[in-house]
């Protein structure tokens, strides 16, 4: 056997043993150690998890629907390192999340925060189709249908008085309207000229100023009462209308507290304003 021969067995012996070497741990300080495995190059550690009948700790992610399941999940799974957190997102919607394995405990041990339950509060479809049309200009024949389509959320003033009045403007498309006043009484005249069998005839349709309806902000959740304002605008003789809804952003902000407290009470645990990076 020839030197080079040698040279690669002896070598291959040594690489054998380094792949089968144990893990070992450097101290990084007093009481805190990391373990590491030194192979040689072209090697690597393999992890054989997925071998064992279950895995070595828990992790995973679940998507709750509705505040009472999150509630639920979270005192199935709530330990020492559990924390929860909360925030009002970009486009409106609260978020809930649970982070079981998280930096905390007694000792404040650092944790995987790998294992969580997330509510992301999905906000009611009736909710969603109001602020969605919020400051949007409308013919007369839109207008007339977005009312009617959902004169059911109307509280006050009454709905039929709302559909009356969508059905009016529904009948009056080919009119000419020229001003409008407010009157005393809360309520918008508006004037316009229409022809009858050959004659120009004056007629007068008086809107509200403000309406109210009620909605739920979140999917099963109370309703909540918001104003809004009725505006219109006439150009060329032609009605435009809309609506204004008064500080929506700060119903969204009531419900998402609303759900918060009853997140905490729930768990018993409380909740952070924020979200872990």
């Amino acid at each position: 056997m020839n030197e080079t021969s040698n040279t690669t067995e002896a070598r291959d012996i040594m690489d054998l043993g380094s792949a089968l070497s144990e893990p070992v741990c450097a101290a990084i300080e007093p009481g805190n150690s990391v373990p590491f495995v030194v192979v040689p190059e072209g090697y690597k550690v393999h992890d054989l998890e997925s071998l064992f009948a279950a895995p070595t700790r828990a992790r995973g992610e679940y998507m709750m629907n509705d505040a009472n399941s999150f509630v639920a999940i979270v005192n199935d799974l709530k330990s020492g390192n559990t924390r929860l957190y909360g925030v009002l997102g970009r486009e409106g919607v609260p978020t809930f999340r649970a982070v079981f394995n998280d930096n905390a405990g007694e000792y404040r041990a650092p944790g995987w925060r790998d294992h969580v339950a997330i509510y992301n509060c999905p906000l009611s479809t009736e909710w969603k189709t109001w602020v969605a049309n919020n400051g949007k200009s409308m013919n007369q024949e839109q207008f007339a249908k977005f009312i009617e389509d959902n004169a059911i959320d109307i509280a006050s003033p009454p709905a039929a008085d709302m559909i009356e009045i969508s059905r009016t403007l529904e009948a009056k498309k080919k009119v000419n309207f020229s001003s409008g006043t407010r009157l005393d009484n809360g309520q918008t005249q508006i004037t316009y000229e229409e022809e009858i069998q050959g004659t120009a005839a004056k007629g007068q349709l008086q809107i509200p100023q403000e309406f109210t309806v009620g909605l739920a902000v979140l999917e099963g959740g109370p309703k909540y009462a918001v104003a809004a304002r009725l505006r219109y605008r006439i150009d060329g003789a032609k009605l435009s209308m809309w609506y204004d809804l008064l500080r929506p952003h700060k119903i969204i902000e009531d419900a998402t507290m609303e759900v918060r407290a009853a997140i905490a009470v729930g768990t018993g645990l409380t909740v952070f304003n924020g979200m872990p990076a």
